[in-house]
């Protein structure tokens, strides 16, 4: 059988089906649950209520930025709506009494669902993600600087790592070998040659240092170090500062505890805010091109054809010839060029206008 025929072969029995590879956008996890009713059954049902129209609004903030909803006059999603764009849900942590019942809700969403829904509200939204990044917590105690150690700033990000994001954060092991890689110190000077070693550990072209430091009882202000490499192996550095204060929680070290969790949140809010500023598609105008699928073998097309037919821009994406080391397919997407080439470029894939046409291949 020649090699074509077997490329071809090989695409018929595996369909053009995609499943994505990273985590699910429309999952909402670690929702505190509590009711109260008459009874426990009733106490349950209205903890889930609740939670669901919780884990709702989180989702519509997630994907959508808060200008764009103050415009339309946006309100949060009550019970019954929410209740419709749910496609499933799992409680964790069940405590209950009589009348009470308490838990932690995951709850994933219908995602054609909540597309039909947004667009009813003309609402616009985004829902790729970025390229996982490695976030790298450090303290500032009394006691001085920790890295890879138990701390009120590392058990943040212990405490729900942020994969289901727009924009993923990983948190290493904090094995044997990431210590080796990079020590605190070289960590507080960005140490170039060792935040590239660790980010190599990870497969990562981005990497987080999140310094925090405490400013004053229950208060913690963190300078966060943004380090990218480019597809030259360019080092590109951002730093930005949150502060937040979480003396609203009672004892001093429940204060500093909230203290990290808020601001954990604020650079989680603060990434996903410039993503979709980047990559959020207005009006519904539709293009569509030939892209000539450049490979060096099969398993390269598939991933190429898996990210090409994946992405949330791309409507249809058409096979019309194959070989050896190449493929013609016609993609309809919506937005601009810049913006599919942008999101592509966060799944490895390059996108570029050549003098044969648009070329995609991996990086």
């Amino acid at each position: 059988m020649s090699q074509i025929r077997k490329f071809v072969l090989i695409f018929a029995l595996l369909g053009f089906a995609v499943t994505s590879a990273n985590a699910d956008v429309f999952t909402v996890e670690n929702v505190a649950i509590d009711g109260h009713g008459a009874s426990v059954t009733a106490a349950r049902l209205a903890a889930i209520k609740a939670g669901t129209e919780e884990a709702a609004n989180i989702l519509i903030e997630r994907l959508t930025l808060m200008e764009d909803r103050f415009n339309i006059g946006w309100e949060q999603i009550d019970s019954d709506i929410a209740s419709q764009l749910v496609s499933g849900i799992q409680i964790s942590d069940e405590r209950r009494s009589d009348r009470r019942y308490l838990g932690v809700l995951q709850v994933t969403f219908n995602r054609q669902r909540v597309r039909d829904f947004l667009n009813s509200q003309q609402l616009p939204f985004v829902e790729a993600q970025t390229a996982p990044a490695l976030v790298i917590p450090v303290w500032n105690g009394p006691e001085g600087s920790v890295l890879w150690q138990e701390n009120i700033w590392w058990q943040a990000w212990a405490s729900s790592s942020p994969l289901n994001d727009l924009t993923p954060l990983t948190l290493p092991l904090a094995d044997l070998g990431d210590q080796q890689a990079l020590n605190v110190g070289q960590a507080l000077r960005l140490d170039r040659a060792a935040l590239s070693d660790i980010a190599g550990r990870y497969d990562v072209k981005k990497v987080v240092i999140a310094i925090a430091s405490i400013t004053g009882p229950g208060r913690i202000s963190v300078k966060v170090n943004t380090i990218q490499w480019d597809d030259t192996d360019r080092l590109m550095l951002r730093q930005r500062q949150v502060i937040a204060d979480g003396n609203d929680a009672g004892t001093a070290m429940r204060a500093l505890s909230m203290a990290g969790k808020r601001a954990k949140k604020q650079i989680v809010s603060l990434m996903q805010t410039e993503w979709k500023q980047r990559a959020i598609v207005r009006g519904d105008t539709t293009t569509t091109v030939l892209v000539t699928v450049s490979y060096a073998n099969i398993q390269q097309w598939l991933l190429l054809r898996e990210v090409l037919a994946s992405s949330a821009l791309v409507t249809e994406a058409r096979l019309d010839a194959l070989s050896a080391d190449g493929a013609l397919m016609t993609l309809t997407y919506v937005g601009t060029e810049q913006q599919l080439a942008l999101q592509l470029s966060e799944s490895g894939v390059d996108f570029l206008d050549t003098n044969i046409g648009l070329v995609a291949r991996l990086r």
